[in-house]
């Protein structure tokens, strides 16, 4: 079948999670009191803990009850962060708040942030949203040798999970030269199209003149396998508690735009989909917008994709069929039936960015009956173009990759079972074989990687 395309990764960030970040353990909270052991436990296992300079950084689902204290005592001088809540706040030790520049006694309130305080007002070390701003652009960065390596690292992983091309949803600057070093050496096997951020800063951790500065120059990171021509704007926050903030609604029930945190869009972010819409009014014959994501889509704006050319990106897909609380639930709804009764155009994403493989086929097996409205066979072919050749379509390729066709580059793979058919746990139990890029194997089972 046609190479898969990854509609929402983190290239980077998961390459440098596998390589270089002490993993606590996503699946759930930790105590405090085992906080700093489990970390001790988890760096010594790490191979490039180093890439950080002094810095130790790590990934965990949540702490319980967390307080920099916890992690005080075993740390007294080495900063320590540690990443939580799906990316969306970090735990800081003391000496990280300090190298951070937080005021850790008397730290202001900002717009957008959750800042977590003790009862006398100081920092409790918990930031999120954009509360985690300071930190993100202030930490030690890795060099580009170990940032190649990282993303050469992803790479082979998305290769053996059957990726040939992806859109990389953060990128940045140490991203982009790192990706034109690769490409110039005829070394990155993989069709990347980058997001580069423009908005909030600690997505793209630079600050925000810098990710503008590469945006203007763009242009000159395109490389033969690197598209550099899409922006990334994320507003706030991710449906899964905790919540660390929210607009709340005014008296007349719409949303509070005095809390919206995209000021220089303010006009247009009442949605996104409202954005889009003057965005046509002024160019009608614009290239395509996506959303991410598209969970919780309201009623009336599932028609709006399609009249406004718009992609509905479906991720994270390891949740499409996840139990959550009722109030979870609401919000992480990805209706696959709704969307495609309005002919949105769709595309499937990962949102991979940790230690947890990318393959998209276990996230769709439970959506096949529910996408072929009952025909599993229709089902499972409607999912296949999802996963190829929508995704060309939505990055502007499909004259080039997406299906197997003369003309077309040989970006294909090898799976262990026909998909096509519909038979129940095909999706799930698949295996990718092989995968080719442009005719050159690039994974093969028998030998894991090449």
């Amino acid at each position: 079948m046609p190479g898969i395309h990854d509609a929402h990764v983190h290239v980077m960030v998961a390459g440098l999670s596998q390589l270089s970040t002490a993993n606590l353990g996503l699946e759930e909270a930790i105590p405090a009191s085992e906080a700093a052991g489990k970390l001790k436990t988890a760096a010594c296992g790490c191979q490039y803990a180093h890439a950080f300079s002094n810095w130790l950084v790590a990934d965990a689902y949540h702490i319980d009850d967390f307080d920099r204290s916890c992690l005080d005592e075993a740390y007294p001088d080495t900063p320590i962060m540690i990443r939580a809540a799906a990316g969306h706040s970090l735990l800081l030790n003391t000496v990280a708040l300090q190298e951070s520049g937080y005021d850790i006694s008397n730290e202001p309130p900002a717009k957008g942030s959750y800042l977590g305080r003790r009862l006398d007002g100081s920092l409790t070390g918990e930031v999120a949203e954009l509360g985690m701003t300071k930190a993100l652009i202030s930490y030690p960065k890795p060099n580009l040798f170990h940032v190649k390596r990282a993303v050469q690292h992803a790479v082979c992983q998305l290769h053996k999970a059957g990726v040939t091309s992806c859109q990389e949803a953060s990128a940045n600057t140490p991203m982009l030269q790192a990706l034109g070093q690769l490409d110039g050496d005829n070394q990155l096997k993989m069709d990347l199209y980058t997001h580069i951020v423009y908005a909030p800063e600690h997505l793209g951790e630079e600050p925000a003149s810098q990710l503008h500065k590469l945006l203007d120059s763009a242009e000159l990171f395109k490389t033969k396998h690197v598209n550099t021509q899409f922006v990334k704007i994320m507003l706030d926050g991710v449906p899964l508690a905790p919540y660390y903030t929210h607009a709340g609604l005014s008296g007349k029930n719409e949303v509070d735009e005095d809390k919206i945190c995209v000021d220089d869009v303010v006009e247009a972010v009442a949605r996104a989909l409202d954005a889009i819409e003057a965005a046509r009014k002024r160019n009608p014959g614009g290239p395509r917008h996506e959303i991410a994501h598209c969970s919780g889509v309201h009623d009336d704006d599932y028609s709006r994709f399609r009249a406004l050319n718009t992609t509905a990106e479906m991720s994270p897909s390891i949740f499409f069929t996840h139990s959550f609380s009722p109030t979870e639930n609401a919000l992480m709804d990805w209706n696959f039936p709704r969307m495609l009764s309005h002919n949105a155009h769709i595309t499937i994403g990962s949102d991979w960015g940790v230690t947890e493989p990318p393959s998209l086929f276990p996230g769709v097996e439970g959506i096949v009956p529910a996408v072929g409205n009952g025909d599993r066979a229709k089902g499972a072919t409607t999912l296949l173009r999802m996963l190829t050749l929508s995704g060309a379509e939505a990055v502007g390729r499909e004259e080039e990759t997406g299906s197997i066709q003369v003309g077309k580059r040989a970006n294909f793979i090898q799976v262990d079972r026909d998909l096509s058919i519909g038979r129940e746990g095909a999706f799930r139990d698949a295996k990718v074989q092989k995968t080719w890029f442009e005719g050159e194997v690039v994974f093969e089972a028998s030998t894991r990687q090449l």
